[in-house]
């Protein structure tokens, strides 16, 4: 009698470390103050975020921030908690802000 051959087993999809969600780079978010687009997104957190802008933003003061990424479009308010100028291949703003109401 011959042996039968089955298929070997398929692999699994990729995954993050048992999550099941891969987790997003920062490039892949977009961030828009009012009608203005950052430059380059640096870090996001649950509660706040740290971004390029072209602009300098009022430490202290809470602005309308739409956040978007690949399955997330969040519209919320930031408080900027730091804005820094940059003058390095160009002139641009390092800004820090926590998401508003606070959520920890």
């Amino acid at each position: 009698m011959t042996e039968r051959k089955t298929d070997p087993p398929r692999p699994a999809p990729p995954r993050a470390a048992g999550t099941g969600h891969h987790r997003l780079s920062p490039d892949e978010y977009e961030i828009k103050i009012r009608w203005e687009k950052a430059r380059r997104v640096i870090e996001v957190t649950s509660i706040g975020v740290k971004f390029e802008f072209n602009s300098g933003l009022k430490v202290g003061v809470m602005y309308p921030i739409t956040l978007n990424a690949p399955g997330v479009s969040v519209a919320t308010t930031l408080e900027v908690s730091r804005c820094q100028l940059v003058v390095a291949s160009g002139r641009f703003f390092l800004v820090e802000g926590r998401f508003f109401p606070y959520v920890e």
